[in-house]
């Protein structure tokens, strides 16, 4: 069974994510055309980051919900960690290879020079590189920064392959244990906000979001599904208030307030959208999105964002949540009245609803990609820009920071629509095609010995 509104998250994660850089890269570029207008793409997504949290969650949650019917054994834990590092690596490798040659393009081999050093924090180029492609923790980001929360999710996995050599009713226990020998650590001040070593990557706190999804994908398979449908719009909304009301980037934050401020949110919102798929209710994601789009316009039009006032993010919040609440009802009430007085009617809108879902799930598909090749993407568009924009004939297009919406729109937009592209074709061209091959490889080597049905 696919979670289509798992899948749906996993691609406003990377969104989420996507929309941040394109803010920074924005108003990197203004501020190297030596001007100060505001970028276009501002409030809730100024912290965007926030996607990587709830693809954490959803990691959990995941790694639960493909295992609920997996015998415990050595067998059976080597086949799931060969699955998932045969989704992780390649792709992972093929654009951080991209970068790699890029790098090799721009500063020259050997790589000795101090362009090199600088990308590699005084590191020998060798060794970087050689830790980077095999996403070990190291004191500098990965050759494609993206790639530090992979280090992560590849830790995850590690320890969860060693959960399942233990029977399946001692998993609840065990994932209690991780979390508890996490959160000692990290109060013991074992963590840092940068996993910049195996001490530092085990006792980050931000492993008790991958813990926290897992705890609702056990809630799931076990049955114990509750009123999903309004816990759906209650995360929502509290995932919104945390994104518009979270301020300066700080180093509690980075450690243990994302777990406080996006972590637990993500956590309900995952548990609630998984009960939606279980029950087939998948209509109440739309009072959910139509609240959301709400609020994050009403946001945007207050001219907040993360790093304005407490007091004006505080009453910005304020006042978004209660509007995006509001319409979150609209739609709930006149969907009753339709479903009363023109239920033919209704069920037009649930066949365009349908539509909408499963283009939602496909972005979900393009994710990985997506996460992955945003920032190439959008750097090179950052680097036209830059170009075209040395023209004055076409500064009011490319030049970003110049008077008018019109070049910050142009950006946006192209950034967005390459960046999809890019993820779809990288997906149907590559990412789609290794997974059904080693999908083929995974049945050939775990499953050849299994007695095959008797033909009919």
């Amino acid at each position: 069974m696919k979670l289509q509104s798992i899948q749906a998250l996993r691609g406003v994660a990377a969104l989420l994510v996507v929309l941040m850089h394109l803010r920074v890269l924005e108003a990197k570029s203004i501020a190297d055309n030596g001007l100060s207008e505001p970028g276009i793409i501002g409030g809730l997504f100024t912290n965007g980051y926030a996607g990587v949290d709830l693809f954490f969650v959803i990691s959990g949650f995941i790694m639960v919900y493909v295992t609920r019917n997996t015998a415990p054994g050595a067998r059976a834990a080597i086949e799931f960690l060969f699955a998932r590092i045969t989704r992780i690596y390649p792709v992972w490798w093929a654009f951080a290879g991209a970068v790699t040659l890029y790098m090799i393009a721009a500063y020259g081999l050997p790589a000795d020079n101090a362009d090199w050093a600088n990308a590699t924090g005084g590191q020998p180029a060798a060794s970087y590189l050689l830790k980077s492609f095999l996403l070990i923790p190291q004191s500098e980001f990965p050759i494609l920064n993206v790639g530090w929360t992979l280090i992560h999710e590849v830790y995850f996995y590690l320890v969860f392959t060693l959960l399942l050599l233990a029977p399946r009713g001692w998993l609840p226990a065990l994932l209690a244990g991780w979390a508890v020998i996490v959160t000692a650590g990290a109060l013991l001040g074992l963590s840092s906000h940068n996993a910049t070593n195996l001490v530092t990557l085990i006792f980050h706190p931000m492993t008790l979001e991958f813990l926290l999804g897992a705890a609702a994908g056990l809630a799931v398979t076990n049955g114990l599904v509750w009123r999903s449908g309004l816990l759906t719009l209650l995360a929502t909304l509290w995932l919104l208030i945390a994104l518009g009301y979270q301020g300066e980037e700080t180093v509690f934050l980075l450690e243990w307030g994302r777990v406080f401020w996006f972590g637990l949110p993500a956590a309900l919102l995952v548990y609630a959208a998984a009960g939606l798929d279980f029950e087939n209710r998948h209509i109440w994601l739309f009072p959910a999105l139509a609240g959301a789009l709400v609020m994050i316009a009403l946001y945007l039009l207050t001219g907040a964002d993360g790093t304005s006032s407490e007091e004006a993010r505080r009453a910005a919040t304020l006042l978004t949540v209660t509007v995006g609440g509001v319409a979150m009802l609209i739609i709930i009430w006149f969907g009753w009245l339709l479903g009363q007085g023109a239920p033919e009617r209704l069920n037009r809108t649930r066949s365009f609803f349908r539509h909408l879902l499963n283009g939602a799930v496909k972005l979900g598909d393009w994710s990985f990609a997506l996460y992955l090749s945003h920032l190439i993407v959008l750097s090179a568009l950052r680097l036209v820009f830059g170009m075209l924009g040395r023209s004055d004939a076409l500064a009011p297009l490319f030049r970003l920071g110049h008077p008018g919406l019109m070049d910050n729109l142009v950006f946006a937009v192209t950034g967005l629509v390459l960046t999809l592209l890019t993820s779809w074709l990288s997906y149907r061209m590559y990412e789609q095609p290794l997974t059904i091959l080693f999908g083929r490889l995974r049945k050939t080597m775990f499953h050849r010995d299994q007695p095959q049905p008797a033909p009919a």
